[in-house]
């Protein structure tokens, strides 16, 4: 009975190609699916974020340090996004148009207030970090 099932199936051309895509079909989507999923960041570069620092640094422990200088280095170092740096205002307004798809600002106190992890009262860090919701960025 199974042999002639077979038989059956190859004598009918339709039929036989439709099990021939039946068998295909499920592994090229998943070769494509994984394909696109593999490395996410590969294609990332035309996002564009606009990147301000206007971080004066501090003292610690008898040396100067400039986290926000360390922070944008390290950004100029990576080119998994499209990292601009600009003034503050250009920032703001890029993101309010859709020229940046966000913006990340480091404020003039950030190495002071890093600073305070060794004084009894801390104060929080933060980077100011704006998304366009709205609109898409352009590339």
């Amino acid at each position: 009975m199974y042999r002639n099932d077979w038989i059956r199936i190859f004598k009918a051309p339709v039929a036989a190609l439709l099990i021939v895509a039946l068998m295909v079909l499920p592994s090229l989507y998943a070769w494509f699916n994984l394909a696109t999923s593999w490395d996410p960041y590969s294609n990332t570069s035309g996002i564009k974020i606009a990147v301000t620092s206007e971080d004066d640094g501090a003292v610690i422990r008898d040396s100067f340090v400039n986290i926000g200088g360390e922070i944008v280095a390290s950004l100029k170092e990576n080119d998994k996004l499209g990292w601009e740096f600009v003034r503050k205002e250009k920032a703001k307004k890029g993101v309010r148009k859709g020229e940046y798809y966000a913006s990340l600002y480091i404020p003039h106190d950030f190495s002071a207030k890093i600073a305070t992890i060794l004084a009894d009262k801390q104060v929080k860090p933060e980077i100011d970090y704006s998304v366009n919701e709205k609109l898409n960025a352009k590339r």
